[in-house]
């Protein structure tokens, strides 16, 4: 399975949903085996902040017009699960073009667009949304409603999205407008919690740490150091909320794409 997560904006989210859902995602697909992860990025390299994650042999591309085309083709060419992230503004461009000019579009079996809770953000996905089902009509979409603050009010969070369930606002640029019937639900979404930022911190992701076969209280009594056991103890906090997180987010996702993609 080849999942390509883009959006021509940046800082919403991309390699937070490539790391912490994607590829854990296909790996469990991959019989528990890494995944190819391939970053399309000249301005940034956020999934080295996972360098010590486990679940993916990772991959810097340069975003070079010479060179672009080939490395699509032979990418998305490959019989195996992958995972592409490609990065914001220039690189959106870029990438997508050689995808779309080469026909290598038509090796993708999913896309995710990481969106937040503004207006412009689902004005953003919804270009990238209507350029893609022009090219394949066909083509699985998915939008990754990111830092969510509550599951439970979703809907009014992403009003730009789901449009105006209050009532009150102009929505006419909600995203829902322009989706087909049966891909309205086609959406995932990533509560924002501090855990992602202390993953990334261990260099790994929420879903090895949540993994871990660890007995925190046994560590704790066999040390004496104060230092040592509060390092413990907030490993063992981190661990608990990964755990948590994984079970409240991170599987309803997998859930959640495994519907979308058998869907016909």
């Amino acid at each position: 399975m080849k999942i390509l997560v883009i959006s021509s904006k940046g800082g919403v989210g991309k390699s937070t949903i490539s790391m912490q859902i994607v590829a854990p995602y296909l790996y469990e697909k991959n019989n528990f085996k890494p995944i190819k992860f391939y970053e399309f990025d000249d301005e940034n390299s956020d999934s080295l902040s996972y360098g010590g994650s486990e679940l993916t042999k990772r991959k810097l591309i340069e975003v070079e017009d010479e060179v672009l085309f080939t490395q699509m083709l032979e990418i998305l060419g490959q019989d195996e699960n992958i995972c592409i992230d490609i990065g914001g503004n220039k690189s959106t461009t870029m990438a997508l073009n050689a995808m779309i000019k080469t026909g290598a579009i038509y090796e993708v079996d999913m896309v995710i667009i990481p969106l937040l809770d503004g207006e412009q953000d689902a004005i953003n996905a919804s270009k990238i949304y209507q350029q893609l089902k022009s090219v394949n009509n066909n083509l699985k979409i998915v939008f990754g409603l990111n830092k969510v603050k509550n599951l439970k009010y979703l809907k009014y969070q992403f009003d730009n999205f789901f449009g105006d369930v209050r009532g009150i606002f102009n929505d006419v640029n909600a995203l829902i407008h322009i989706l087909e019937d049966d891909e309205k639900e086609n959406y995932i979404a990533i509560l924002d919690d501090s855990v992602i930022k202390y993953s990334r911190k261990f260099g790994t992701t929420i879903y090895e740490i949540a993994n871990q076969d660890r007995d925190f209280r046994m560590e704790l009594n066999k040390v004496n150091d104060i230092k040592e056991k509060k390092l413990i103890g907030f490993k063992n906090l981190v661990y608990t909320d990964c755990k948590k997180y994984l079970e409240n987010v991170i599987k309803p996702a997998f859930e959640k794409l495994n519907y979308i993609g058998d869907k016909k």
